[in-house]
């Protein structure tokens, strides 16, 4: 599944509208809420398919259908009114794009893909087991496989950019799909190769020394001094340098802040260069100062957890409304779910079934917003503890949504993974 980040821009090598204006073509959904997703993609650095979601115009069924029908297209399978005139099967008959296309007679079968999933595993970038995997990720999610396998850091996302390019080439008859491979094969060997030498330089890059003296708080002579001192003397160069009065102790702890923040792909070299200039630049008194880096400015709380349960796919539905938007929630009902979260995540270690171990108050508030079976108390739960990650800034939105699906697939299938989570790029 690959929905289009940045929904405003048209295939220029296929002519395919981007798949926010063919739901509006297909009068799925009305231009006032494609604008107001378009929106909050932008505003919240989410997929547009997930921005719609938010505002409850589309669930993800409808969601798979038209971004399945988008890449037929794409790959000139179908045409656009086949496209649309099965997109109308769907909705009547409340079924999958695929099985509508059969019904209308339009056979595809024969025909050859130019699939993202196909092109990373025949140039050997991801294996076939674990696409798979990430396939059933992305349409748990409703996330893009590349946004899938680079968040969980399969592969770099510098790979994942060249591999959609060589795709639209493809598509447009630029080059052959066995170019493309033997092109994607080269750009991960070589990707391999610079990511070794790029970290060996990002370490020496990030030496403390070096962080101070290129934010401008010390010379180059100042930092070789103290290093010669803290060799002789057993100490740390911080601590050399704040004996020596060469700079403050909350300069020495805001630069090793930045310094954990870099290496933890939390920020990237100049943003973390220009917060901690930005910080030691103030105007505060100095004895008002602790060195905590000023984080970049993100309202998470502007993502509430009932739409985070909604991004989820865990909101209860109308089971006679397989393709239709999730009904809404009582707006008093929906503020008393935001709450519940935290006690949630606080009785999630909990050695007993979800049921007993939540509190009957909020056990009443969930029964109330259509959470009646232990399997679905389970499931939010689990989403409280991912979204805790997501509001404590250790993951992204996208990773939040990922741990949940993850933590959902533990409690079907134990074996499938052992609780761990594979180190993300926060």
């Amino acid at each position: 599944m690959q929905l289009d980040p940045r929904p405003q821009s048209m295939d220029k090598s296929t002519g395919i509208p981007p798949i926010g204006e063919l739901l509006v073509q297909w009068q799925l959904v009305s231009e006032k809420d494609r604008n107001a997703a378009l929106t909050d993609a932008r505003r919240l650095s989410l997929p547009f398919g997930l921005a719609l979601r938010l505002h409850g115009v589309v669930d993800l069924e409808l969601l798979h259908n038209a971004v399945t029908a988008q890449a037929l297209m794409r790959d000139s399978i179908i045409l656009p009114q086949h496209a649309r005139e099965a997109m109308a099967v769907v909705l009547r008959k409340r079924i999958q794009f695929p099985l509508a296309l059969d019904l209308l007679g339009i056979d595809v079968g024969s025909k050859k893909r130019c699939r993202l999933g196909e092109l990373l595993q025949e140039s050997d970038t991801i294996s076939r087991d674990l696409l798979k995997s990430r396939l059933n990720c992305a349409k748990q999610t409703g996330l893009p496989l590349g946004r899938v396998v680079s968040n969980l850091s399969d592969v770099p996302k510098d790979v994942i950019d060249v591999a959609l390019r060589l795709q639209t080439q493809v598509r447009s008859g630029v080059i052959s799909r066995e170019e493309a491979i033997s092109q994607l094969y080269a750009t991960k060997r070589n990707n391999a190769v610079i990511t070794s030498v790029s970290q060996s330089l990002m370490e020496q890059r990030t030496q403390l020394g070096q962080l101070l003296n290129m934010a401008g708080l010390i010379s180059v002579k100042d930092v070789e001094y103290a290093l010669i001192m803290s060799s002789a003397e057993g100490k740390a160069l911080g601590e050399a340098l704040t004996s020596l009065n060469l700079i403050k102790p909350y300069e020495v702890h805001a630069a090793l802040e930045v310094q954990h923040m870099i290496r933890a792909n939390r920020l990237s070299f100049n943003q973390g260069l220009n917060q901690l200039k930005k910080l030691l630049s103030g105007s505060d008194d100095e004895n008002d100062r602790t060195g905590t880096l000023r984080t970049i400015p993100m309202d998470r709380s502007s993502v509430p957890f009932s739409s985070f349960l909604k991004l989820a796919n865990c909101m209860p539905k109308n089971s006679d409304s397989k393709n239709a938007p999730a009904p809404e929630v009582n707006p008093a009902i929906d503020n008393q779910l935001d709450e519940t979260w935290q006690e949630l995540r606080a009785t999630f270690y909990m050695a007993m079934p979800s049921a007993e171990r939540i509190h009957p108050d909020v056990k009443e508030i969930l029964q109330r917003s259509g959470f009646l079976s232990d399997k679905q108390m389970n499931s939010v739960q689990n989403a409280a503890m991912a979204y805790k990650f997501f509001r404590d800034d250790r993951l992204n939105i996208e990773q939040a949504l990922i741990q949940f699906h993850r933590m959902q697939e533990e409690d079907a299938d134990p074996k499938s993974w052992t609780g761990t989570f594979p180190q993300l790029n926060v």
